[in-house]
């Protein structure tokens, strides 16, 4: 994949010039509260671009009007054939005005339409209200709600929602 427009974003492979404004999302410990990792380091995500560069998994979200970099997609094959799983993770100063909704709609259409994919799979814990409302957005349905399956730390174990969109019902 190249580069991707919607009406307000643009969506393309992350690069190395991105590290420092990907570690500004990803280093915020209440932006990545629903992350087993926890916050990364900028080595670390150096080091995920770095992997990347080849596979085009992990795309930067930028607005157009002024080409900041305010979220991050995952995009990736799934463990069957012409399956993909899809995730995402936005700069806090940008939720809930429609940019994660409209990127992730760009890259299924993209997926279904370019890749010519079968299956896109989305997982979120129950409480994170906002990524359920973005599966529910995209019309992805509940397969299976996972209780306990998550080692988080300190004995604690969380659930997980899985949601899927299958090419014939995105249609």
């Amino acid at each position: 994949m190249n580069t991707i427009k919607t009406n307000r974003l643009i969506l393309q492979p992350v690069s190395p010039e991105d590290a420092n404004e990907i570690y500004a999302i990803l280093s915020d410990s209440s932006t990545m509260y629903f992350f087993v990792e926890g916050t990364y380091t900028l080595d670390q995500i150096t080091n995920i671009i770095e992997e990347d560069q080849h596979k085009n998994f992990h795309y930067a979200v930028f607005l157009q009007e002024s080409n900041k970099l305010i979220g991050k997609l995952t995009f990736h094959p799934w463990f069957m054939k012409d399956t993909y799983e899809i995730g995402w993770i936005f700069n806090k100063n940008y939720t809930n005005q429609g940019f994660c909704t409209e990127a992730t709609k760009a890259m299924l259409d993209y997926g279904f339409k370019k890749l010519h994919l079968h299956r896109i799979v989305a997982t979120c814990q129950p409480e994170n209200i906002a990524s359920k409302r973005i599966c529910e957005k995209l019309n992805m349905r509940l397969e299976g709600h996972f209780k306990k399956c998550i080692y988080y730390k300190d004995g604690i174990w969380w659930d997980e929602l899985f949601y899927s969109i299958l090419e014939e019902e995105y249609r």
